[in-house]
């Protein structure tokens, strides 16, 4: 009795998983949309890494996207401890898709101090911020 529930059971458990893999195997089978809004994705590093005052300072973005967009705007901020921002230049029609690309802004920072930066872009009407938020102490 114990042994033929356990053969119905293993036959009832095949049944499933071969009907999942079939179905899985299945193009007209739908994955999920793109959420409505894109991502975007990326990595901010700082060269020099530690600049001196006054110094011109290049960040490279490397960016990717969900999907091919073009953000209004794209831009890295930064502010310093008292909140006064420090913006990089803003770069408009700078088309991203599934394959990383790699940007690059250059400002310099006018004081001494710990600056916090992150990537921000604008789709429509609203920045959106992308975390980390990185610091940058310039001497």
């Amino acid at each position: 009795m114990v042994r033929r529930r356990f053969l119905l059971c293993a036959a009832v458990l095949v049944a499933v998983v071969a009907a999942v893999v079939v179905l899985a195997d299945d193009p007209d089978v739908t994955v999920g949309a793109l959420p409505p809004r894109p991502a975007i994705a990326g990595s901010l590093r700082l060269d020099p890494p530690l600049p001196k005052a006054g110094q011109d300072v290049v960040v490279h973005l490397d960016l990717v996207a969900d999907r091919p967009i073009t953000p209004r705007a794209l831009t890295v901020r930064a502010q310093d401890a008292g909140g006064t921002s420090y913006d990089f230049p803003e770069l408009a029609g700078q088309a991203l898709d599934t394959t990383a690309r790699d940007i690059t802004l250059r400002r310099a920072f006018p004081a001494p101090g710990v600056y916090t930066y992150y990537l921000a872009y604008r789709l429509d009407g609203d920045w959106v911020t992308l975390r980390p938020w990185e610091t940058v102490t310039v001497r």
